[in-house]
Parts: structure tokens; sequence; C-alpha cells
């Protein structure tokens, strides 16, 4: 089957998905849209594609099967509602929307219309991550029971009568949802692949508070506990100068570590004293998770990446602001948080 796709969304990640694209011998990019013109033409004329100005043109198209949406997150669920009462299917980058009814509601809609739906969490395909999972699932370390995800980079000395002001819709909470819905969303994507469904979070975010004239970095920690009983710190924000960075898993009969995306995986025996490396997983992380939509197109079945992944991961982060706002624990049944602890209108708008 040859799929002919449109690309909604001409910024910095439709790179990725053009060389993804480019790899794939039964897809191409047939139309670029993008609301600078001018964005939309350069990236036609890398992928000898057209360039149209009127998105609806895309949703015209019969020849168009598959759309990738890269825009800004607020603009996912329209987007998307569009693509699937175009009859078109959908990979839709990350995060999938602000709240939880939008999530909900990208779901109906392409259910409804019988169209598949893909959310960009590429990070579970990349070398470490892909070669971690597998591992588990081949039960080298027995059950996981205990795990630690740190993201943390570093940034300059930030003095506090030089107050920055906010240079691009991603460092905004009220445009983004905040760091656990923009970036760390994809750790949480791979930690649930990893330990399955959330059972509660708990979570303190700081950062930006005065000290001799310097500001503190912000870092958010949170703790998860899982339905199966693993417990869970995941840890992403910044520091000053120390890059840190790391992953690890412990089961129970051994443990695996890495700490960047394409480094060997350091596996922990419990009969040996010396960690065994396993080579990470070559491949391009954004043509397996375009592989793995259209062998759901393919197959009738659904993506790693489903609308209903999606949802859980956004669950996962909304929840830490929750629990932080509140003083509490929030807790969840089948991946999601308890109505009564949060609703599916909440968002956050404020938190780093």
């Amino acid at each position: 089957m040859r799929h002919h796709i449109g690309l909604v969304g001409c910024g910095g990640i439709a790179g990725s998905w053009i060389e993804a694209i480019d790899k794939q011998e039964d897809c191409r990019i047939a139309l670029t849209y993008d609301l600078s013109p001018a964005a939309a033409a350069a990236r036609a004329a890398e992928v000898d594609a057209e360039a149209v100005d009127d998105l609806d043109e895309i949703w015209r198209r019969d020849e168009i099967d598959l759309v990738v949406i890269g825009t800004p997150t607020s603009s996912h669920p329209e987007l998307v509602a569009q693509a699937a009462e175009a009859g078109k299917h959908v990979m839709c980058e990350k995060p999938m929307a602000l709240n939880l009814d939008d999530c909900r509601r990208m779901i109906a809609v392409t259910k409804a219309a019988g169209v598949k739906l893909a959310i960009g969490h590429s990070l579970r395909f990349w070398g470490a991550f892909l070669t971690c999972r597998r591992l588990v699932a081949e039960g080298v370390i027995g059950v996981p029971v205990a795990g630690s995800v740190d993201r943390m980079g570093t940034v300059k000395l930030r003095r506090a009568d030089e107050a920055e002001a906010v240079d691009h819709w991603r460092n905004d909470p009220s445009n983004t949802g905040g760091n656990a819905l923009e970036g760390f969303i994809h750790e949480l994507d791979f930690t649930r692949a990893v330990f399955g469904e959330v059972a509660s979070v708990c979570c303190e975010v700081a950062g930006g508070d005065e000290y001799e004239g310097l500001l503190s970095p912000e870092i958010l920690q949170a703790l998860v506990k899982f339905e199966s009983g693993a417990l869970v710190t995941a840890r992403t924000g910044s520091t000053v100068a120390l890059p840190s960075m790391g992953y690890w898993i412990a089961g129970t009969e051994g443990g695996l570590h890495f700490s960047g995306w394409g480094d060997d995986v350091q596996h922990y025996r419990h009969d040996s004293e010396e960690p065994e490396a396993v080579a990470a997983t070559e491949g391009y992380a954004y043509h397996l998770e375009l592989c793995d939509l259209l062998t759901a197109i393919e197959t009738g079945g659904e993506p790693q990446n489903s609308g209903e992944n999606g949802l859980k991961n956004v669950a996962l982060g909304l929840g830490m602001y929750r629990a932080f706002e509140t003083g509490r624990r929030i807790g969840y049944k089948e991946g999601l948080p308890l109505n009564t602890d949060m609703a599916g209108n909440y968002r956050n708008t404020r938190w780093w």
C-alpha cells in the first residue's frame, strides 16, 4: 500500500519526520502546510512536495491518507478532529493535548471515523530505551520493582535582577502544560511501558528562589507508585554546570542502567560481579514509530503509541502538577486519575 502524507506544521520537528518518511519506500510527503507559507515552501522543496496555503486543501485531497501533525500542543485537538472527519489516519506529535477531556475527544473522533491515531512518543523507540524494554520483556531482571528516571540539563547562571522574557512558546507553561508534558513526557511514557499502570503519584516543584542574587534552577521531582507495587523516582529540570542524566531499573533478579540514549545498557546480574554491556538497538526512532503506525493501519490493530497510551501519559504528567498544587497524593485507577483527585479539564498553566 502506498501512503501519501500531508505534513501539517513545518517547524523543527518536521525535519525528523521528513527523515523518517524518506526511509520508508511506500511513503511520500505529498503536501505541506504551515501558518508560515515560507516554512511550508521550504519543507516542500526538501521532499519535492506541494506547499499549500489553505489547510482545507489537505483535507480535501483524496490521495492523502495519512497526516503528520507537528504543531503547538494547543492546536492538536482541533487538527486531529479535522483530519479524522476527512478520513485521514493521524500521527500527532506529543504531548497529545493539554487536558484529559481533549485527549478523550481526540480518541472518540478518530474511532468514530475509523482512522488510526498515534501520538509521537519517540523515546520508547530510541536505542537504549528500546533495548531496556526488550530486556525487561524477556525477563532478564525478573519483575521490575523500582527505578529512577533522571533527565536533567545544564543552565547558565541566572541573576535575580536580570529577568528573562519568555522567548518561545515551548518555554511558556500556559502553552505547553509545563515540562512534564512538553519534554519529560517521553520518559513518563518509557516508564509506563516498563512498569505498567500508575496507581498514585506525589510531587514537588522547586526553583526560582533567590540566593545571594542568583536564582536557583527549576526542578520537578515525583514519586510514582504502580499497580504492580513498583516505585519509581522521576526527576527533570536543570542544574548549573553539573550534567545529570541517567536511568536505572531494578528487578527481582537483577538490574539495568544507562545514561545516554544511544549508550550500551549495563545489565547487572545476581550471579555476576561485573555488569554485561548490551548494545543499544540500532534504528531511527521516528522511522520505527512510523512503521508501527503503518502496521496498525494495514492490520487493523493499534499502534504502541495509541491515543489511549497518549491519554495516560498526559494523565501522569498532569497528575504530578496537581499533586504539587494540592500537597497530596493523586490516586489512579486503570492508569487514569480518580475524578475526585483531578478533573478532566484540569490544566497546568503556571508551573515549569
